[in-house]
């Protein structure tokens, strides 16, 4: 694969960041992760306002205008001669002095990588997902920008590790008062009586591209939407689960633990077709 580091498209195994980089040293950085249709990216505008909102939050500059990075990505996926594609564009806040001080740290390090699509991912979303209950609980948001998507991604590990001995693909993460937020990789909805529920932002959940888009397809569809507080209770009683994110699209989920759900279900199935059609519009892409 070839990558773009800074200002320059190079083989991967030229692509070497410094020992010293605040974003290995510290986890100092942003990112965003993406999915090509096509050779174009799905909401690219949308997850470069986050990123641009993300660094703000970590006051951390991006060495390129949006336009530029626009620019880079279509560049590393022509390099790569990639059309269906993962892309992700980090950005660290570069080599620094030991310790927390931030100061001289001015030269961010910038990175535009690609991989192909997992040759598992049309599985999943054809047979849907198991999750498990995380042991590990979601940091609050008055410790680190929950609305930032950061490279300090502990959390998510350390949650996301308790689902290969479950056999699960993903988990469930709680906050300190044991209401859901969100998954380690993905947002989390259920759907109840038509209605769709989906944790609030503030409740420190990432909010995902893929969520917002989501929400709007079910109101635009005429689905009632509902935005709040609720635990596992809500979860297991429910009668339809799905995740989003970027990559996967809204995917359905089969069981939470020993609860099981039918797949396809009918709104997810509703969803995830309307999410098709809008990659389809958008891209010119299939999903």
């Amino acid at each position: 694969m070839w990558v773009q580091l800074n200002d320059q498209i190079v083989p991967e195994s030229q692509a070497v960041v410094s020992v010293f980089d605040r974003g290995f040293l510290y986890g100092d950085g942003v990112f965003e992760t993406m999915r090509a249709y096509q050779g174009l990216v799905f909401r690219l505008d949308d997850h470069l306002m986050r990123l641009a909102a993300s660094a703000a939050a970590l006051r951390l500059r991006v060495p390129r205008t949006a336009s530029q990075v626009r620019d880079d990505i279509q560049r590393v996926l022509d390099r790569n001669r990639l059309t269906d594609a993962i892309v992700r564009v980090t950005v660290s806040r570069g080599r620094g002095k030991r310790g927390p001080g931030v100061a001289g740290a001015d030269s961010p390090t910038y990175v535009i990588s690609t991989e192909v699509l997992p040759d598992a991912l049309s599985g999943k979303q054809a047979r849907g997902q198991r999750l498990t209950l995380s042991s590990i609980r979601k940091i609050s948001p008055d410790a680190l920008p929950a609305s930032a998507k950061h490279t300090n991604y502990l959390n998510a590990i350390l949650a996301f590790d308790d689902a290969t001995p479950a056999g699960a693909d993903e988990v469930v993460m709680l906050d300190a008062n044991l209401r859901v937020t969100e998954c380690a990789t993905a947002n989390i909805f259920f759907v109840r009586k038509s209605c769709v529920h989906t944790p609030p932002a503030s409740v420190g959940i990432l909010n995902g591209v893929t969520r917002g888009l989501v929400i709007d397809l079910a109101r635009g569809a005429g689905l009632e939407t509902d935005e709040s507080l609720f635990g596992m209770d809500a979860l297991l009683s429910a009668e339809e689960v799905f995740v989003t994110n970027s990559v996967v699209g809204p995917c359905p989920v089969r069981a939470v633990d020993a609860r099981t759900y039918a797949v396809p279900a009918p709104v997810t199935r509703q969803l995830v077709r309307l999410y098709c059609a809008r990659v389809h519009e958008d891209t010119g892409g299939t999903h």
